[in-house]
């Protein structure tokens, strides 16, 4: 029993990883969208955990509940990301870490060296709003061919079951910049 558990959870993380490189299952006819993001984004309090509460379905996070993000500032600038959840069809937590760099204010680089192809070079992470406290909508996107591109959409909170007010303000966010509600999959919190 010990040892098919093991064996489902490198195959789980080969999965993991294995596609991380794609980024959403939503795909888009035309350009990536113009976002606007924070003005005067403060990395410093940004940094800590969060846990997902919403997000466009992506292939990487097939069966994950219980999803967080622990981001630490480091002390060349960087940003340390351990994503991690519990897969619900295997009973077992993965995790990947990575790092971030800003870029341009609140638009921020992802990777994950130890996956190959595109989340090893970088993946758009942008915050489009936060308070720091509560909610915070994050943004990915990426032109997939001339014609179309996937987009990514979380709302991340500090709270593991978020007053509804939080999440009213973080879709406030959404419809300020003009993208789907309608594609956001609630993630699971509980029995974490």
């Amino acid at each position: 029993m010990i040892a098919s558990k093991s064996i489902l959870a490198l195959i789980a993380i080969g999965l993991f990883g294995l596609v991380i490189s794609c980024d959403a299952q939503i795909k888009v006819e035309g350009a990536c969208p113009n976002v606007t993001v924070i003005p005067n984004f403060n990395a410093t309090a940004y940094m800590g955990l969060w846990y997902e509460s919403a997000k466009y379905p992506v292939i990487f996070e097939t069966g994950g509940i219980c999803v967080t993000a622990n981001y630490t500032l480091l002390q060349d600038g960087s940003v340390e990301v351990i994503n991690s959840q519990k897969n619900k069809y295997i009973h077992l937590p993965i995790s990947i870490k990575g790092n971030a760099v800003v870029v341009d204010n609140a638009k921020l680089l992802v990777n994950f060296p130890s996956i190959p192809g595109p989340a090893k070079t970088g993946s758009n992470y942008w915050v489009l709003d936060t308070d720091y406290v509560n909610y915070s909508v994050v943004f990915s996107c990426s032109q997939s061919s001339s014609t179309s591109h996937t987009e990514v959409l979380w709302i991340l909170t500090r709270a593991k079951n978020p007053s509804v007010q939080t999440i009213i303000d973080a879709v406030k966010v959404i419809s300020k910049n003009k993208l789907s509600v309608d594609n956001l999959k609630v993630t699971k919190q509980e029995n974490c």
